[in-house]
């Protein structure tokens, strides 16, 4: 197979291999109608840029590294899919990796990414991770990364995250405020910064109405079908059921409505559901999910834009963490009370 040089199609078109350089670069010094020229005959020619003298010269890859922990989860893949449209709009290549909720998973794909050179991260933790040793190698290596979604806190590291307090905080307001008192919480791990904020609005909101934590209805656990099947049975086991359950996600959410039809226990009318979800799979659960909603959309697209900034120096010094607002949405699987609409305060018990 013959190489298709730069200086080939300079002698083709009769033009110097710099001119050939820069309309392939889209250089503003070269013409439009030359840059066509050149174009037109570089697919002609068969010619491939070679990225590997490209990054010599640079000092760039032009490649970014993603870690996520599950792309089961259509939050996930959604982010991702935002965060690829971003980076080819700014000429910038992906490479995606799974942890599949392993921290040891997690450590090699982060190892794997610095040895391909990329130009930055990335990174939503896996449930499992507690080391921060490969994160401190990032950061003493000064490879730009980003927290997304997950993250440690006071690593100084940027992040970018949703408003998961404020958000709890505006859903209960309403909740709470239509009548029902009694709500059980299906956490995530306290460990990770979602489980332990999204617990704490769940706490703090019940605090602010004068309701009771009880620490019988807050079952920590994962963020996957399992731990909420496996949360609702212990509930449901326990005997003292709630009129809400209020999970860390969705797919918690899902896994406690699978546990619930297969106790005969009717949705809304047997007891209601909440969650923090998103829009877009809401309506595929039967009944719908009402959620705090969150669009994976928007959060793909300010995690890459922050990190590309960075990377190109259009930011100086640490940029500013990103907190995404949420908002509630209603939906079929917590019935509306016709009574005792106004909202409550200052419960005593």
């Amino acid at each position: 197979m013959v190489n298709i040089r730069q200086s080939d199609i300079a002698r083709k078109l009769n033009v110097s291999r710099v001119t050939v350089s820069k309309a392939l670069r889209d250089h503003p010094d070269i013409s439009q109608e030359m840059k066509q020229k050149v174009l037109r005959a570089a697919k002609r020619m068969g010619y491939v840029p070679n990225l590997i003298a490209a990054q010599l010269n640079t000092r760039k890859t032009f490649t970014i590294g993603i870690v996520v922990p599950d792309l089961e989860n259509s939050f996930f893949a959604l982010v991702v899919d935002s965060m690829i449209d971003f980076a080819t709009e700014r000429k910038y290549h992906v490479i995606l990796t799974v942890s599949r909720e392993k921290e040891t998973i997690e450590q090699l794909n982060i190892e794997n990414l610095i040895g391909m050179r990329v130009d930055g991260l990335l990174v939503c933790l896996s449930q499992e991770t507690r080391d921060k040793e490969i994160f401190s190698r990032v950061k003493k290596i000064k490879i730009p990364m980003i927290f997304f979604d997950r993250a440690f806190e006071k690593m100084d590291f940027p992040v970018v995250v949703f408003d998961d307090k404020a958000g709890a905080l505006d859903a209960f307001d309403q909740v709470i405020g239509s009548g029902y008192t009694r709500i059980a919480h299906f956490a995530g791990y306290s460990s990770v910064n979602i489980g332990k904020r999204r617990a704490a609005g769940y706490k703090s909101a019940l605090r602010k109405y004068g309701l009771p934590v009880r620490r019988e209805w807050i079952f920590e656990g994962g963020f996957g079908l399992k731990d909420g099947y496996d949360s609702f049975m212990k509930l449901f086991h326990h005997g003292d059921l709630p009129e809400i359950i209020f999970t860390v996600n969705d797919r918690v959410a899902l896994g406690a409505y699978n546990a619930a039809r297969e106790c005969g226990i009717k949705i809304p009318s047997g007891i209601g559901i909440f969650g923090y979800g998103f829009s877009e799979t809401t309506d595929m659960f039967q009944p719908p999910l009402t959620i705090i909603n969150q669009d994976p959309r928007k959060m793909g697209q300010q995690a890459i834009s922050l990190l590309l900034d960075v990377i190109e120096n259009k930011i100086s010094g640490r940029p500013d963490d990103i907190i995404i607002k949420e908002e509630f949405l209603w939906k079929e699987s917590i019935l509306r009370k016709e009574k005792n609409n106004k909202k409550i305060q200052n419960f005593k018990f």
